[in-house]
């Protein structure tokens, strides 16, 4: 079993084992370049780092949060090294975001319950299929930050599954009947680091973005987080007009009960997923706990310049979209 600490130097480390089917390990070895002595190896020199790495002092070091990093990476150990510097950044450097991930706090079972994110389980590719309802988003009642939380809640709660980790994550961000409300608790600034959080700092395997009925009004700021993603997830990106559009994409019956075709109780999901992160919340817990030093990085830099590249058409755009 796991030992979950956040000393960077522990007397001992936990020992791997592969516990998936053999088409997992197929898939892991042709998709991931894994093998056996390769994450060996590779966990062997992400300790050691860690071990002697001069700005970070507090960190995860068992087998399945390193694996996030390395398996996002395709096992190019120094890419993954950067990719946990960055996470690490952004866990201290946005603590409004990250900080007291406690699936017991009120805000966060509130905002479960409401229904805007929800973990609809896994697809027959073995993909973990995420709903995210944002007319059910309350802008009286919720501010951006508690969207963010939640959305990192769910990540941080199914990341460290090697399901998840192997065979990635496809988003469903269902926009259709939302308000001109949700801009006014939005900044850009807000936009800017969370895209660059999420997109260049999480160790997430993204497949597919299905984006349903997104308003013209929303354009800037799709167009800004779309700047954070790389060329090959934008390639990804799925644009539909109303769910008829998207319905040929999708497996329907995943969906919750109040679409058509879905056959998933929304508040039984809602209650499995909160007991489950329940059962993990000393792995979320510690997340507070982890430190590097930040002076060394910095997150928002880029904003300015991306905001002028967008209305010169220099980075990808909505407009650029797969779409039908």
């Amino acid at each position: 079993m796991a030992s979950f600490t956040v000393e960077k130097c522990p007397q001992s480390y936990d020992e791997y084992k592969f516990v998936l089917d053999a088409l997992h390990l197929e898939k892991a070895r042709n998709e991931l370049n894994e093998t056996d002595e390769n994450r060996a190896q590779s966990l062997a020199q992400m300790r050691e780092w860690i071990a002697k790495h001069p700005h970070i002092n507090k960190c995860r070091t068992d087998s399945m949060f390193l694996l996030r990093f390395l398996r996002m990476r395709k096992f190019s150990v120094p890419m993954a090294q950067e990719s946990l510097e960055r996470y690490l950044t952004a866990l201290r450097s946005f603590p409004q975001w990250f900080r007291n991930l406690d699936p017991l706090d009120e805000e966060i079972r509130h905002l479960n319950k409401a229904g805007v994110l929800t973990n609809l389980g896994r697809d027959s590719l073995g993909r973990t299929i995420v709903l995210i309802r944002v007319h059910a988003f309350d802008t009286e009642r919720f501010t951006s930050a508690d969207l963010i939380r939640q959305i990192m809640l769910l990540l941080e709660t199914t990341t460290d599954e090697e399901e998840s980790q192997i065979n990635g994550y496809v988003a469903i961000a269902d926009y259709e009947a939302v308000s001109l409300k949700l801009l006014s608790v939005w900044s850009l600034a807000d936009v800017s680091n969370a895209a660059e959080s999420l997109f260049q700092s999480f160790p997430l395997r993204i497949q597919e973005i299905h984006a349903i009925g997104v308003p013209r009004f929303l354009k800037i700021v799709i167009d800004l987080t779309l700047s954070y993603m790389s060329e090959k997830i934008r390639n990804r990106v799925y644009c539909h007009k109303s769910l008829d559009d998207a319905k040929k994409h999708l497996e329907l019956s995943l969906l919750t009960t109040d679409y058509e075709g879905g056959t998933q109780n929304p508040d039984q999901l809602a209650e499995d997923f909160i007991k489950c992160a329940e059962r993990k919340r000393n792995q979320l817990l510690l997340m507070d706990e982890m430190e590097i030093d930040t002076s060394r990085y910095h997150f928002g830099g880029q904003q300015n310049t991306v905001l002028s590249e967008i209305e010169t058409g220099m980075v990808g755009s909505f407009k650029k979209l797969n779409v039908d």
